[in-house]
């Protein structure tokens, strides 16, 4: 007998030749079922199955009912359909085991994290690695084997969706995958499959929303248009969403996580102690007497390389230190006497060099800069910042340093977004030498960066993938409506219209509306219609905003079509 209430798996029901079926979308395995049991399935989430039993039967012969529901039993123990009650966990302890698949190497997430340059790559290992304490996580990977506690490796790529959409979605099912977490690499289309033939939420984390020469904005656009409502993206900061509001009309699918810090690595040390160490180590006793403004990244154009440069030039009464690996600028050019290049430097060195900061200034202008994680690492180990007013670096310091203004670029230049002065952030640092500013503010930046963590990072990610489960959920299929484009002669006006018929049919015959006639629509809603069987509603909106040339009544006409369709559902 079918236990109720109860939840019913990934199932899609339909008629064909006056036959009623239920598809385990899990399983894929077809059912004939009959009226008793489509109408059951209808009620089985809200009501005990006496109540079911009798509720069915003012409708139906009682006998038959309970024959049904025995049926639907069976199904259910063998977890078809159904929930089976054996194997059902209780939520609380369904929400602790949510399993995430990441479809991206093993080595895309888990390089050497002493030998991590790259923001966006300390980004992907510490994601990984928090996530694994609140979620079984799969990657791929050439064999199978565990990582860390929580992460493992699995054989199994997108190429093999490629190769079997049926045969990958079983792989999913076997793992009872809730999610699937991906980092967009410009350029790179090998997610597409994923968006278009696997019926989980997908989640994009996106490190560079523009730059490599407009391939990072066409990729993110490419995805956003394939995304189902239960797909997202995510980015640090919320400068993403602010940017991409330029090209869509609605951002709801970028939402914001913050990047995190391990405050206790890195955090305040006794900063006479850090100088003596640094100087030891440069062989530079310099380190240990003057006020020192730091900078660690890739030392490259971009990132504001030769602004620091410049910026050294300057204040020759102060010493400039600059930590990271490639360090290019022109031949001819001779470094300023109070600057020291210490090179790329292991990540447990990190904590000592940043507390030989006085000051840090993060002059970068590269189109990738969403966060600034050398930013947030400085200001954890209690330095106040300058950084200009670009993209998500004011989200970072806050109220902790020191913000100068800059120029966005309507278009990007060789990495380049923005501009900033060198005189701008000349003034901002020597905000900075008054001690009273100075300490005060980086007490600010400590506890600013205790309140980013990665642990904080990994829950509301796991947080959206329920967000996102629950839309998913929610979502029903829409009755196939055919639609008819026809020209119409107009006999009191001698002249010919095109029309938009809803024919008020479906494949199966069904008729869902009341009239048997069929129904004329605009010509825009009729295409509406009909794309929006295959596509999705941001397609079709691209779509109508290229016909009509107006993109405002193109997202009014897919809304108003996607209510209409919303009610027959």
């Amino acid at each position: 007998m079918l236990k109720c209430p109860t939840e019913t798996c990934r199932f899609h029901k339909f008629r064909y030749n006056n036959r009623l079926y239920f598809v385990d979308l899990n399983l894929f395995r077809l059912v004939e079922v009959n009226q008793i049991a489509w109408d059951a399935v209808e009620l089985s989430s809200t009501l005990e199955t006496p109540e079911l039993i009798d509720r069915l039967s003012k409708t139906y012969p009682k006998q038959s009912v309970i024959e049904t529901l025995r049926a639907l039993g069976d199904l259910q123990d063998n977890a078809c359909i159904f929930y089976s009650p054996s194997r059902k966990h209780p939520p609380e302890q369904i929400r602790d085991q949510l399993k995430i698949y990441v479809p991206q190497s093993k080595e895309a997430w888990f390089t050497d994290p002493e030998s991590i340059s790259a923001g966006t790559n300390i980004a992907l290992y510490q994601t990984m690695q928090s996530l694994s304490k609140f979620a079984d996580v799969y990657i791929s990977g050439e064999k199978e084997e565990e990582i860390i506690s929580g992460v493992r490796t699995i054989r199994l790529t997108t190429e093999e969706l490629q190769e079997s959409p049926r045969r990958f979605n079983q792989r999913l099912n076997e793992l009872k995958i809730n999610g699937i977490l991906a980092c967009q690499i410009p350029g790179n289309h090998s997610l597409l499959p994923l968006l278009r033939n696997v019926n989980v939420p997908i989640v994009i984390q996106n490190h560079a929303p523009r730059g490599h020469a407009g391939l990072a904005i066409n990729t993110t656009l490419l995805h956003h248009a394939l995304m189902r409502p239960f797909d997202a993206f995510t980015a640090p900061s919320d400068s993403v969403a602010k940017f991409y509001s330029k090209f869509v009309g609605d951002t709801c699918q970028f939402y914001t996580n913050p990047n995190g810090v391990d405050a206790q690595t890195f955090s305040p040390m006794d900063k006479s102690e850090a100088k003596s160490d640094l100087a030891a180590l440069m062989q530079d006793d310099r380190i240990q007497e003057q006020f020192i403004v730091g900078f660690l990244s890739r030392v490259q154009p971009e990132k504001g390389a030769h602004v620091f440069i410049q910026l050294a030039e300057m204040h020759p009464d102060l010493l400039f230190v600059v930590g990271g690996s490639y360090l290019l600028r022109p031949s001819s050019q001779r470094l300023p006497d109070n600057l020291i290049y210490v090179g790329f430097l292991p990540r447990k060195q990190l904590p000592m060099l940043y507390n030989t900061f006085d000051a840090y200034c993060f002059p970068s202008m590269a189109g990738e800069e969403t966060f600034g994680l050398t930013l947030l690492e400085a200001m954890a180990c209690g330095v106040p910042s300058v950084v200009p007013r670009f993209d998500g670096l004011p989200e970072v310091v806050g109220e902790a340093g020191v913000i100068v203004d800059a120029e966005e670029l309507p278009e990007d230049i060789a990495g380049f977004a923005a501009t900033v002065s060198a005189a701008s952030l000349s003034q901002g640092i020597r905000v900075l030498l008054e001690d009273g500013v100075r300490h005060e503010l980086g007490q600010k930046a400590r506890n600013r960066a205790l309140t980013l963590t990665w642990e904080k990072n990994a829950e509301r990610l796991v947080q959206l993938f329920r967000e996102l489960d629950e839309v998913k959920q929610s979502q029903r299929s829409t009755p196939d409506l055919s639609i008819s484009f026809v020209n119409h002669y107009d006999a009191f006006q001698n002249q010919v219209e095109s029309r938009a018929v809803m024919l008020n049919l479906t494949p199966f015959l069904e008729a869902p509306l009341q009239g048997k006639n069929g129904y004329v629509q605009t010509m825009e809603e009729g295409l509406a219609l009909t794309l929006l069987k295959r596509h999705t509603p941001k397609q079709v909106e691209t779509l109508l905003a290229h016909v009509l040339d107006d993109r405002s009544n193109a997202s009014e006409i897919v809304e108003r079509v996607l209510n209409f369709l919303n009610t027959l559902a």
